[in-house]
């Protein structure tokens, strides 16, 4: 058979693509993308550059969320890949493609050639051809065509989705989009159709949830409203200013002052209700049209709408109790600064008398303020006679007690009733302008002795032995979560906490034993346990702090190991670990911040990266901030004498420690306090739990 000469050139052109030894001429290698190539008609694409001229640049993948990349053929075999944000009138105008329904990744798309149609040659591709994350564009023809394994494939059109612009909003305007914060103005491309939704942090106003629809190839405007902030504040009838408690020269004047506040404070008309809130702040918008209530885009934008409204809401009562809350903590700081004093008491004695043993004195004032009995002997002796008939004659004889100057407080409800001293050191005396040294002991009120925090002066515990060193667990906590962990394993890296009192709130307050993890639960045990497939890390070391969970989550991870989350008082005296200060590091020699506390960071790191306190407990300041399970109350003075539980009411939840992401040591006091709502999660929070004490008999309460 012969074939004619026509016959031979498709022949020829079929083997030649159908081999697949020559898709090369159809593809793009990185060799083809030249560098700082001008593109001069840039007003004609679709990419918004800085000038006039777009500037090609190195190509560099993954691909940046919300840019849009050209690939623009500049002559023959060169091209440029050029990036910006998107000019939204043009997108329009746009073809797309989505990448993952024609199964093609970005990396392989940006070397393919792209035609109009398959009876293209090689080098007749497409000019423009634009890109994002998950779509590629044709600015010229509807379908497209490329050469894959020698053959033909056409590219799968689809619909446009949307562009979001927001603009024009105070300067320093940021906005958060789940975990991501990015500032404005910003064009959001692409947009998938229905509800696209934002919170907004606006200078000098409230923070806002703000939602619009989103269309096929439009650009929607998203503006949130711009609400002021009120700065009205509460105002109570009081004499008590902070120039008085600053000029305070004594201990029981600063307490005058505290009960005349607080008494103030109760007789005060304060509007504790929201309407006032509630005529300024936006409702919840109703869904778009074509969309109802129970669908998930609406429903995940009214959670977040109204757990921004109750965050909005906490600030509104604030700066309404900026003057009240301002008093009370001028008043604590003030107390705590003289109740460190300590003071000498001249005082004449009620009673005195001699026995076998020495002297029996009885000391009280008309305020019970002071009321203790001392027995003992003075050195050098004192004549018995003359002593005790001339006891009250200031004039010979003058009794000096020696006492640490933070008295008990008993209550009646949330105010106090009265105030006892039982922090008695020694008593001397001066017969004659002789002073003489008193040996003995002193005797307290029944009624005294039996408060709790003087038992806990009296009979200092000894500090807790925790379960297993520093070393072991580093070993039990860390290592062993590497394999999947059993939920035992889970709970043995777990300081036993002994009962024992500690200043919390400038209260005196007891704690019950109770059991706490060592370290911040960990991703992998948080997936091990929960099996849960919706909460994504921001951060992927299955050894670092689980993060981005919330607070019901957090709790119910607890409880699924028999624990619960720690209260703030729990939390507060197990971090502390008896120590009055704030930090882990200020008072010890040597110690700096760095060495107990990720912070300043770019991201968490693993658990028990740094030294724990002396209780044995990892990462309580910095990596990340962790959840209690308290209610956050506006506002209350009262706390619990034992094992105080939070407020008795309040939307959000107490959290603490400082993160990561906290900028100074102050940011880091253990006994600063923060809030949120229970809804909310950040890839700065995490937890640890709690767990009931092996002492026989105790619980968690």
């Amino acid at each position: 058979m012969q074939f004619k000469a026509w016959m031979w050139i498709p022949f020829f052109a079929t083997i030649a693509i159908a081999g697949g030894t020559r898709d090369f001429r159809f593809s793009v290698s990185d060799e083809h993308f030249k560098d700082n190539v001008k593109v001069v008609n840039a007003e004609n694409t679709c990419v918004d550059g800085d000038s006039a001229h777009l500037h090609s640049v190195k190509l560099h993948f993954p691909l940046e969320s919300g840019k849009l990349y050209l690939r623009s053929k500049i002559k023959g075999n060169q091209y440029g890949w050029f990036s910006g944000n998107i000019k939204a009138p043009c997108y329009k105008d746009l073809h797309a493609f989505n990448l993952q329904a024609n199964h093609l990744t970005a990396l392989e798309a940006v070397h393919m050639r792209f035609y109009a149609t398959p009876h293209m040659k090689p080098f007749q591709d497409e000019g423009e051809i634009y890109f994002d994350r998950r779509y590629l564009y044709s600015s010229r023809v509807k379908t497209l065509y490329f050469v894959q394994n020698g053959k033909w494939q056409k590219l799968v059109p689809t619909s446009l989705t949307g562009v979001v612009v927001v603009d024009s909003l105070p300067k320093n305007t940021t906005l958060r989009i789940d975990a991501d914060v990015y500032n404005t103005p910003i064009t959001f491309a692409p947009v998938d159709t229905g509800l696209f939704y934002a919170t907004f942090f606006i200078p000098d106003a409230y923070p806002v949830t703000e939602g619009v629809h989103v269309t096929t190839g439009k650009t929607a405007s998203l503006r949130p409203r711009v609400i002021p902030l009120d700065t009205l504040a509460y105002e109570i009838q009081t004499e008590v200013t902070e120039e008085k408690i600053k000029g305070t020269k004594s201990l029981e004047e600063t307490e005058i002052l505290y009960d005349r506040f607080i008494d103030d404070m109760n007789a005060s008309d304060i509007d504790r209700g929201t309407i006032a809130f509630d005529s300024i702040y936006p409702k919840v918008k109703n869904p778009p049209r074509g969309m109802d209530k129970n669908q998930s885009q609406y429903v995940a934008y009214a959670a977040t709408f109204e757990a921004t409204r109750s965050r909005a809401r906490s600030l509104w009562f604030s700066k309404r109790l900026s003057k009240i809350t301002s008093l009370n903590q001028a008043l604590n700081a003030r107390l705590e600064e003289q109740q460190m004093d300590t003071v000498q008491l001249e005082l004449i004695p009620e009673t005195i008398s001699k026995n076998d043993s020495g002297f029996s004195i009885l000391f009280k004032d008309s305020l019970q303020r002071t009321q203790v009995e001392w027995n003992g002997r003075f050195t050098p002796a004192v004549p018995d006679s003359a002593l005790v008939a001339e006891a009250k004659n200031p004039a010979i004889v003058r009794f000096v007690l020696t006492v640490e100057n933070k008295p008990v407080w008993k209550y009646d409800g949330a105010r106090v009733k009265s105030r006892h001293h039982y922090r008695f050191l020694r008593l001397n005396v001066r017969f004659r302008n002789a002073l003489s040294v008193g040996e003995g002991t002193f005797t307290l009120p029944a009624e005294i002795l039996s408060e709790r925090e003087v038992q806990e002066w009296l009979n200092p515990k000894p500090e807790v032995e925790t379960v297993e060193t520093a070393q072991n667990l580093a070993k039990n906590s860390v290592q062993t979560v590497k394999a999947k962990p059993s939920i035992e394993e889970l709970s043995r890296a777990v300081a036993e906490i002994d009962s024992g009192t500690f200043r919390y709130k400038n209260r005196i307050v007891h704690m019950s034993p109770f059991g706490i993890r060592k370290t911040e639960v960990t991703i992998a045990e948080y997936r091990d346990v929960m099996k849960d497939s919706t909460t994504k890390f921001t951060f992927n070391d299955s050894l670092m702090p689980v993060h981005n969970v919330n607070w019901n989550k957090a709790r119910n991870f607890c409880k699924a190991l028999g624990g619960d989350l720690p209260t703030e008082a729990q939390w507060e005296f197990a971090a502390r670990a008896g120590m009055n200060e704030g930090s882990l590091w200020r008072l010890r020699k040597g110690d700096q911040a760095f060495q107990f506390a990720i912070f300043r960071a770019d991201g968490p790191q693993r658990v028990a990266s740094t030294k724990p306190n002396a209780w044995d407990l990892y990462d309580v300041s910095g990596n990340v901030a962790e959840w209690t399970r308290d209610s956050y109350s506006w506002f209350s003075f009262y706390v619990e004498e034992e094992n105080p539980t939070g407020a008795l009411f309040g939307d959000n939840r107490v959290f603490k420690g400082g993160s990561w992401n906290s900028k100074t040591e102050d940011e880091l006091d253990l006994t600063d306090r923060d809030d949120e709502d229970p809804r909310y999660w950040s890839n700065t929070l995490g937890f640890r739990c709690v767990f009931p004490s092996k002492f026989q008999g105790n619980s968690i309460k």
